[in-house]
């Protein structure tokens, strides 16, 4: 899996149902007002969890739910939620699909497959989306909280989060 520039070979990241990706935000908080998310994905699996982060009212989460790519963004004051459905079948078809996820203050767009393309708002006036706890790829120790449950049987072949440029990977 590449996780921004920092790998010298593009890989894939294989999640079995037992494990995930976690990356501890405790010393290099996420504060935004503008967020890009990109990543491809393939799975025969019809719900999961692909990326979460963030607390209670404050968060981000990519899943999949009955075979279409959920997206729910939480900045404090209620959840902006877009289901993308292709038009024949399911995405989870064990072919590799791109997400692409902006945000841009409240605006938020989610494109999948550079084709289906849904645009919304997060509500009322918050702007910064905050996490001070972990960023969970591929599932989470608490799965069963979380949209999207179970952990994901899955590969990624592509993550790309900006956020993760300026830090310092073993």
């Amino acid at each position: 899996m590449e996780i921004g520039t920092k790998c010298k070979e593009e890989s894939v990241a294989t999640f079995k149902g037992n494990e995930f990706f976690c990356y501890d935000l405790s010393l290099t908080p996420i504060q935004s007002s503008t967020d890009e998310i990109t990543l491809s994905f393939r799975t025969l699996q019809r719900n999961g969890l692909m990326l979460h982060t963030g607390k209670s009212a404050d968060y981000v989460n990519l899943s999949l739910k009955s075979g279409a790519v959920w997206l729910v963004i939480n900045l404090g004051s209620g959840a902006f939620e877009a289901l993308v459905e292709p038009v024949n079948g399911k995405f989870n078809d064990n072919a590799w699909h791109d997400v692409r996820v902006t945000r841009n203050l409240r605006q938020v767009t989610i494109s999948v497959d550079g084709i289906l393309t849904t645009t919304g708002y997060t509500q009322e006036d918050y702007t910064m989306l905050g996490s001070d706890d972990f960023f969970y790829i591929g599932g989470s120790p608490n799965t069963a909280d979380l949209p999207g449950s179970p952990v994901m049987v899955s590969c990624l072949h592509y993550f790309f989060f900006p956020m993760f440029l300026s830090q310092s990977w073993p």
